[in-house]
This record gives structure tokens, sequence and C-alpha cells, in this order.
């Protein structure tokens, strides 16, 4: 308890002086012009409400949350009262939903979960959720270390290695490239009929923020891989940043 007591602490704390990793996503964000305030939002995994949503809920215009759990809803309308919570199977909820969203956050648990793993059965459905223009922010694990697999020792297990070869279509599922997680987001976004704008990861801990600006190939600027915006210019597939900003 006393832990947990201290964890959330330093959370309210990071969280008040602007110092958590989702808010330096934000502030790069914001950045590279995208208008927060105009976005319709989805949390994919609700869970109970009190970590990153805070950082941005009062700042896009509206807010889905996910969450299976009923015994999470009373804290997640607590805790953002501006929200729409509902409580459903996520899984089948993106498979379903006609709502469509200009920025999709999914804070997946670091291993397997029952018949699921990570973020990996939320595609290809979660580009028929993402609006002609949309951003994706997604968790993802690079590689783990002696701490972690000490703190928790379910991480990385035989059936997680398993699905991470085959997702990240590598024969080292226990050390992934960044550019190697990259390649395949940027593959999983074509064949679903969008380009990958630029992206950039962010540090939580071995868990790292993965965003991508991803804009449907019917966007009348849009050639073959190639971005133009009249904002930003030429660039050739996707513009990136220091992986460990």
């Amino acid at each position: 308890m006393f832990n947990v007591f201290i964890n959330n602490l330093l959370q309210t704390i990071h969280r008040k002086l602007r110092l958590s990793p989702m808010q330096k996503v934000l502030r790069e964000l914001k950045k590279r012009n995208v208008r927060l305030h105009d976005l319709n939002a989805l949390e994919v995994f609700g869970g109970s409400g009190d970590f990153h949503t805070k950082d941005y809920a009062f700042q896009v215009s509206t807010l889905d949350m996910w969450e299976i759990e009923p015994k999470y809803e009373r804290a997640l309308k607590r805790n953002l009262p501006m929200a729409e919570v509902k409580i459903t199977d996520s899984f089948r909820e993106i498979k379903n939903t006609i709502r469509k969203y200009g920025l999709i956050v999914v804070d997946n648990p670091m291993s397997n979960y029952g018949d699921y793993c990570e973020h990996f059965d939320l595609f290809p459905d979660i580009f028929r959720i993402a609006m002609d223009s949309a951003i994706l922010i997604l968790n993802v694990i690079p590689e783990s270390n002696d701490i972690a697999l000490k703190k928790y020792p379910y991480l990385f297990n035989k059936v997680q290695l398993a699905r991470r070869k085959s997702f990240y279509s590598t024969n080292h599922p226990e050390k992934v490239l960044f550019d190697e997680i990259v390649e395949v987001y940027l593959n999983l976004s074509k064949s679903n009929g969008f380009n990958l704008e630029w992206y950039f990861f962010q540090k939580r801990s071995i868990v790292y923020y993965l965003v991508l600006k991803i804009t449907s190939v019917k966007n009348k600027f849009l050639k073959e891989g190639i971005e133009k915006t009249p904002k930003s210019g030429i660039f050739t597939k996707a513009k990136k940043i220091d992986p460990y900003t």
C-alpha cells in the first residue's frame, strides 16, 4: 500500500509540474501544430482513469472511455466527469462502433492477457475507427531489462515472445529495434489505406509511447508515401525525431 501511495504521489507531482511522459507527448504534438481541442479522443483501455488520461482529458474536444471492468465505472466518472464512459470489451467494441476518432490512445498491458497480447489484436480494426487524419498513441516495448523482469516475472513469457515474433516479423522478439517497430506500423497503415505522415517515441519506462500521425490516402495532399501539406512542406515517407526524446 505504501508503494502505491508513493507512486500515486509522484504521478500527481509530475502532472502538476507538467513532467509526465504524456505531457511531453502533448507538448511535442503542439509543436507539430496538432490542434488537440479539435480532436475527438478515445482511450481504448480506460482503467480507473487515474493516470495519463488526466493529462489530456481537458484539452480535447470530446473523450470516450472504454473499459471492460464494471468496478471501474464509478472511478472513471469521478476522475473524468467530462468523458463518456462505456463498460465494454474493447476488442469487440472496436469492430462494431460507428464512431471515428482523431486521437486514439492505447495504454495496453505490457504482456499477454486472456487471448490477447499487448495491443496486437486491435489491428487492423483500429484503422476503421480512425478519422482521415488521426493520431495514434500506443504502448510499445522495444526490450526489457533485468530489473523489469524481476519486478514483472510474467513479462516476455513464451506466449508473449511468440506473439511478438509474429507481429513484428522478427527472430529476436526480446529486442526489437525502433526502426523495426516503426516499419511494422508503416506497413499496417499502408495496407489499410493510410499513410504514416510522421512519428516519434517518448520514453515512459521500458515502455515507450509510440505516437503515429496517419492520414488517409484519400487526402488530396498525399501521393505514394510522400507528405505534402501547406504548413510542413514535403518529406519522404515519415519525418522522425530522436527516439530517445
